[in-house]
């Protein structure tokens, strides 16, 4: 069972706020018994050592028969979650001398155990939407990162599954704040704001509209994320981010790729990012139509109109995934046949359309995952 499914079983609305809660009375980012265990173990981490000195952030553990994970002296609370998190996106993420893959074990290990204590002390959703939007963002990022490397090195099915158990959680405390009659004030606040929500944006407490964006771009190939979409309220669906994913998912179920393809422009650069595991597919299938739409055993489509349309990087790249999947090409143009067209090969590889610091164009790593404070 996932954080977010505890969650859901045992937040029961017919209970006072304080029934059966633990409040926890950790003030540091580590517990002292763990402080003491993994020193004494020789299990410090190298990204917990800078200078000599040692900055320790409680891990990830599973509950055993024998352990009390729910004592209060080793739960952290609130805020002292919110330094952690703070920490380890803005400050850990920024460290040198380890691979990007040992680096996102860290982290992915520490956020594991910060959702671990939100669920035991069964935090307010407000409070868990303040942690849980820079999670979503982790794995957004990481996501696209690690995009071309091999199931061996790093799991994305994995990290699409603590993607979207982060984003539903989020979405589920959303949803509870608009319903619950004690939070009318904050759910007023979050209306009045909602439209003008930008990701440029260094300190808004949490960006809906780019969770509900995400929602549907990482899930383009299932219905509810739409369904959802209609049942907002007004002020969020006639924002302009959200109403382009929805019209990008649409087209997406229409067929319609070269609209999908054409909107990757206009998306800010975390939707981008979940965009583009898609995207391999969406130009598959749109060559395949194509190959009957176009076929030909004498015409062939220019090599940058294919390139303009489908999003490729360059020419070269056009050609070489046209190859791949069997269509005859020259030297400026691809000759569609829906007879050579191979529906047996695997599925390319995507290249990199950016360098992820240009594409995001951003100065630091605090305005990808830090959005409160």
């Amino acid at each position: 069972m996932s954080y977010f499914d505890f969650f859901c079983n045992n937040n029961d609305k017919s209970k006072p706020d304080n029934s059966e809660k633990i409040q926890g009375t950790c003030y540091s980012m580590c517990p002292q018994a763990e402080v003491t265990l993994r020193e004494r173990e020789n299990l410090v981490h190298v990204l917990e050592v800078a200078g000599g000195t040692r900055k320790l952030v409680k891990s990830y553990s599973r509950s055993a028969a024998d352990s009390n994970m729910a004592a209060p002296h080793l739960l952290r609370p609130y805020r002292v979650l919110k330094d952690t998190v703070q920490y380890l996106l803005r400050d850990v993420i920024k460290r040198k001398g380890v691979s990007s893959l040992v680096l996102y074990d860290f982290l992915n290990d520490r956020l594991r155990a910060v959702r671990q204590d939100m669920t035991i002390q069964r935090l307010p959703p407000g409070e868990c939407a303040c942690l849980l939007e820079p999670m979503v963002r982790f794995y957004v990022y990481f996501g696209y990162k690690f995009s071309n490397l091999k199931p061996g090195d790093f799991d994305q099915v994995l990290n699409k599954k603590y993607l979207l158990e982060s984003l539903k959680w989020f979405l589920y405390c959303c949803d509870s704040m608009e319903q619950s009659s004690t939070k009318v004030e904050e759910v007023d606040v979050l209306n009045g704001f909602m439209s003008n929500l930008d990701i440029s944006k260094r300190n808004p407490s949490y960006d809906r509209v780019l969770m509900e964006s995400l929602y549907i771009l990482c899930n383009l190939d299932d219905i509810y994320p739409l369904m959802r979409y209609l049942g907002l309220p007004k002020e969020l669906k006639s924002n302009l981010t959200l109403e382009l994913a929805y019209k990008v998912a649409i087209a997406n179920w229409k067929r319609n790729y070269i609209f999908v393809c054409s909107a990757i422009k206009n998306l800010c650069p975390l939707s981008f990012c979940a965009l583009s595991s898609y995207l391999p597919t969406i130009q598959r299938q749109a060559l395949r139509v194509m190959s009957h739409g176009y076929s030909s055993k004498q015409l062939t489509v220019p090599v940058a109109t294919v390139r303009q349309w489908l999003h490729f990087t360059s020419d070269a790249e056009a050609l070489s995934v046209c190859r791949h999947y069997g269509l005859k090409t020259e030297e400026r143009g691809v000759r569609f046949n829906k007879t050579d067209f191979k529906t047996d090969v695997p599925l390319h590889q995507l290249e990199k359309h950016f360098r992820h610091e240009e594409k995001l164009n951003l100065q630091d790593m605090d305005e990808i995952f830090i959005t409160c404070q």
